[in-house]
């Protein structure tokens, strides 16, 4: 998660909480975390690593009003302090401070140009230092006009049909192209959205790869391909 720290340090002030009641020092003494929200029995919840580790937040009080959604992972900022007292079955044990939960979107295969056309083709700028991908996940920082960001909706999908064109397909690495629909949210400002990518559907495309070659059609710079290399199974 190293390459996050700085972005999300700067994130911080934009999110209105760079400053937690810094007069009476209560403030989270950890660097943000992107992680994925695991909701437990009873409506708790713990937050887990892409790496694995679990963190669970055995002091909630400054969040008393945070509740997970009990029918499905998400993903999410947390700000946080360690603990010292350990809780069997955890790497940490966290004073949470705040949960910003991001848009966490999923993955498809798609072989057929109705559907295709259905997922969008609005364009995404990016954050080039906030990639990170994982065997579950790929996040990055998107970059796109918005005025009322519940109509934006992202998926990242294996092109079947032959309709995107990759110029630098590669041996190893899987194509997959980033589909937007802006939901006719057209004229706002530019803004920063992190958003993260469930890869579950796509395990048998993934299946032997050495990573992925990321195609983002861009406003301003047209289509932009990344390779990003999967981390080393364990």
């Amino acid at each position: 998660m190293k390459k996050f720290s700085l972005f999300l340090l700067g994130a911080m002030a934009m999110l209105g909480l760079a400053s937690c009641n810094d007069d009476d020092g209560d403030y989270p003494t950890s660097t943000p975390l992107i992680t994925t929200v695991c909701p437990l029995d009873g409506g708790d919840y713990y937050f887990q690593r892409d790496n694995g580790d679990k963190l669970y937040p055995s002091d909630k009080t400054r969040v008393p009003g945070y509740k997970p959604d009990p029918e499905r992972s998400r993903r999410a900022i947390i700000w946080f302090s360690l603990l010292d007292q350990t809780i069997p079955g955890y790497r940490y044990n966290i004073a949470l401070y705040a949960v910003n939960e991001i848009y966490t979107g999923t993955s498809e295969v798609v072989d057929n140009t109705a559907r295709l056309e259905e997922l969008g083709d609005a364009k995404t700028g990016y954050q080039l230092t906030t990639f990170n991908l994982s065997r579950e996940w790929l996040t990055f920082c998107a970059l796109y006009s918005c005025n009322l960001n519940s109509k934006h909706t992202f998926t990242l999908a294996v092109d079947k049909t032959g309709t995107t064109e990759f110029q630098e397909s590669e041996e190893g690495y899987l194509d997959v192209v980033v589909l937007h629909d802006d939901g006719d949210d057209t004229h706002g400002p530019d803004c920063g959205f992190y958003i993260s990518f469930d890869l579950t559907p796509l395990a048998a495309e993934l299946e032997g790869k050495k990573g992925i070659n990321l195609l983002i059609p861009t406003r301003e710079n047209g289509n932009r391909e990344l390779k990003l290399n999967l981390p080393a199974e364990k």
